[in-house]
């Protein structure tokens, strides 16, 4: 998020709604009715779209049609319950612990053990070409290559690696290429030494802002 200098607190909130909060059209927002048929019996419910779509995910994953989850649903509704109340908040907890589980995987702790994990110097980079994360091979490299470092750990915090093409560029192409990686030069410069060599990238496994792994050879 960009802020505005002289941006007031009201207009701060504004701009941080926008950020954060995605758009919803009116087609959206309407209830479609549909007939689903489960355990032998058949009902009409109405539903908007975004948890008929949620639905349609949890019996995929379940292995069941939707109609037989309305009807297990019902089954354990109690007698004053709301079906389709019951229905949109099952499906909005079935996709909360979806994203627990990838925000889980997809943490900052666990893209740190596979940079360890690799014998090869990796890092990962932030759009603004800070280093987020290196592995010890990164510092040993730092170490052999760069030997008037005093403090090696320290110093790769604070590095910038330049590499030869747009880390926006990179992060454009990668994105338009899930599964692909891109290899292009880079240069790191500390004083009057200097180190490079080859990096290759692709997009890190995690939910924060768009970051890059990338792996090195010189």
């Amino acid at each position: 998020m960009v802020m505005r200098k002289g941006a007031g607190k009201d207009e701060a909130a504004i701009i941080a709604r926008e950020d954060v909060l995605p758009s919803v059209d009116d087609d959206e927002l309407e209830p479609r009715f549909r007939a689903v048929t489960g355990g032998g019996e058949r009902r009409g419910i109405r539903l908007e779209r975004i948890y008929w779509d949620g639905l349609g995910r949890m019996s995929e994953a379940g292995g069941i049609s939707i109609g037989d989850l309305v009807f297990h649903t019902a089954a354990e509704m109690p007698e004053t319950g709301n079906l389709a109340s019951l229905l949109r908040v099952l499906s909005f907890k079935w996709v909360l612990s979806r994203l627990d589980a990838v925000e889980d995987v997809a943490s900052l702790t666990n893209l740190n053990a596979v940079l360890q994990a690799s014998p090869t110097p990796a890092v990962v980079l932030t759009q603004e070409r800070g280093i987020k994360l290196f592995n010890d091979a990164f510092l040993k490299m730092l170490r052999h290559r760069l030997p008037m470092i005093d403090d090696v750990q320290q110093t790769a915090r604070t590095l910038r690696l330049s590499i030869d093409t747009q880390i926006e560029e990179v992060l454009s192409v990668l994105l338009a290429n899930r599964g692909k990686t891109l290899n292009t030069g880079f240069k790191i410069g500390l004083g009057s030494q200097s180190l490079t060599g080859q990096i290759n990238l692709a997009l890190a496994p995690t939910h924060e802002a768009p970051m890059l792994i990338g792996y090195i050879s010189v």
